[in-house]
């Protein structure tokens, strides 16, 4: 449960946020509070993605991809299903000129050791994915408009 019940202009009481931590200690705080202390948040339940039996979050996959000189902050993961039936799983990201030769190996690499998947990796110039106003749109998952 998460609350605001301090807010003056809108308490509320939420549950099943579907947010992803552990508890940390159940035990009084020294301030004398006896609610449980939680660890930082390490992603969302309802953001998972189930591939070919393989679970993950869109959060692993753009940590690694953070950690590659080369590659930009925007990134898109495409579900979708192939003529045959088959499912596919397509990533499209920015990056500057020169990583396919040297990064793209090695983020292949990391991605099948990370999630023992290999994704078709799409490589786009800065400022070629598209961005919708507000928040971006991470995953597409066109497996079921794809049923026949």
């Amino acid at each position: 449960m998460v609350s605001t019940l301090t807010r003056e202009g809108l308490p509320l009481i939420r549950y099943r946020t579907h947010d992803l931590t552990r508890v940390l200690s159940r035990g009084t705080c020294a301030c004398g509070r006896t609610h449980l202390r939680l660890d930082r948040l390490h992603g969302r339940t309802d953001d998972m993605v189930i591939f070919r039996g393989v679970n993950f979050y869109p959060r692993q996959i753009e940590s690694l991809l953070l950690k590659q000189p080369g590659v930009g902050h925007e990134y898109q993961i495409v579900l979708d299903r192939a003529p045959g039936g088959s499912d596919r799983l397509a990533l499209l990201l920015e990056a500057r000129e020169g990583f396919a030769e040297t990064g793209l190996p090695r983020l292949r690499s990391e991605l099948r050791e990370l999630l023992n998947l290999s994704p078709e990796i799409t490589l786009l110039k800065e400022g070629e994915l598209p961005r919708p106003p507000g928040k971006a749109v991470r995953v597409v998952d066109r497996r079921q408009a794809a049923r026949p």
